[in-house]
């Protein structure tokens, strides 16, 4: 692990072996796989005039097509701004998404008082704040979560909503996805392997959509198409979830797939904030907002019926489509 870089950049990269496990280099220009958990690049930058960080990327980072080792926490863009205690733990997809159409592989982090602004030449700002020293909880990929022994920190109500997407799409007749990393957790002693699909169907993606979509949270699917995808977020990054939604819309435009992200209804505001970007203009006017309230009422009524079977159940999960005025005002740090 010897390098040029300064010592906190050693510092960063001891922790994240700390917390995934062995570091293995990949490609080139500081990409690691950690174990098993994540793959990512490590990138640093001193802080300049203003309050603000540059970094150079190398181009296995910017490039889609370089495909990174599949990991069950995914890839991530490491940028250590000026010391070890200013670590933006950045998805991949999110910079790819930045990055698109900048020939130079540069961006820039602005520190705003306690807000992180990410820039690069023509996109909107960023806010990444929310991924300042927030690292994937390993923790979720190994464990079996179930709602009476699930320990303090993990995301409980993510994965109640989970499961009751999973009984509503089964419910509807559908056969239910939920990702790799996913698939041994459990809710009131049901497990999610028990009653989800083993193997993805082949949709005729490639490899990067592919592996985009199957991290999408809950995919029901009638004859191997797929029929709705639900992206829940209860505290996590909204934008991470937009960007593999809106993947599916960009890898299928045509398509007549019924998307939906998933949050309490305290989060409405922040996910009509986020879905309002430029960024996601193919994904706005599909997408639905669905609160875990209506996803609560909705699994209660079908327990109510009991145990019939044969019985198909349609039409229980209705979600609110945003109006978008034609030129809508960002507020202030979105």
């Amino acid at each position: 692990m010897r390098s040029n870089a300064p010592h906190f950049v050693d510092e960063v990269v001891r922790e994240l072996r700390r917390r995934y496990g062995r570091a293995e280099p990949f490609g080139k220009s500081r990409l690691y796989q950690f174990g098993d958990a994540i793959t990512c690049s490590v990138n640093y930058s001193k802080r300049l005039r203003g309050e603000k960080y540059f970094f150079g990327l190398a181009q296995d980072v910017t490039d889609s097509r370089f495909h990174y080792p599949p990991t069950r926490l995914g890839e991530f863009v490491v940028l250590v701004c000026g010391g070890a205690d200013k670590v933006l733990m950045l998805p991949r997809q999110l910079v790819l998404q930045a990055m698109r159409n900048v020939a130079t592989r540069k961006l820039d982090v602005f520190q705003e008082g306690d807000t992180y602004i990410l820039q690069t030449t023509g996109h909107p700002k960023i806010n990444v704040t929310e991924f300042l020293n927030t690292f994937p909880a390993a923790e979720r990929a190994k464990e079996t979560v179930d709602e009476t022994s699930a320990k303090p920190g993990t995301d409980r109500a993510h994965v109640k909503i989970q499961s009751g997407l999973i009984k509503l799409g089964r419910a509807e007749g559908c056969s239910v996805w939920v990702p790799p990393s996913d698939r041994n957790l459990s809710y009131e002693g049901q497990s999610f392997a028990s009653a989800t699909l083993e193997h993805l169907p082949n949709f005729g993606f490639d490899e990067n959509t592919r592996r985009i979509v199957q991290n999408i949270d809950v995919l029901w699917l009638i004859r191997n198409v797929i029929h709705r995808a639900f992206e829940v977020e209860s505290t996590t990054s909204i934008y991470s979830g937009l960007l593999r939604l809106n993947d599916l819309v960009l890898a299928q435009p045509n398509n007549q797939i019924a998307l939906f992200v998933v949050a309490p209804n305290a989060r409405r505001e922040r996910v009509f904030n986020q879905l309002i970007r430029p960024s996601f203009n193919a994904l706005a006017r599909q997408c639905q907002f669905l609160t875990f309230e209506k996803v609560d009422d909705a699994v209660s009524r079908i327990q109510s019926l009991g145990d019939r079977r044969g019985v198909r159940i349609s039409g229980l999960l209705e979600g609110e489509r945003f109006e978008f005025d034609d030129h809508y005002v960002y507020p202030t740090g979105v």
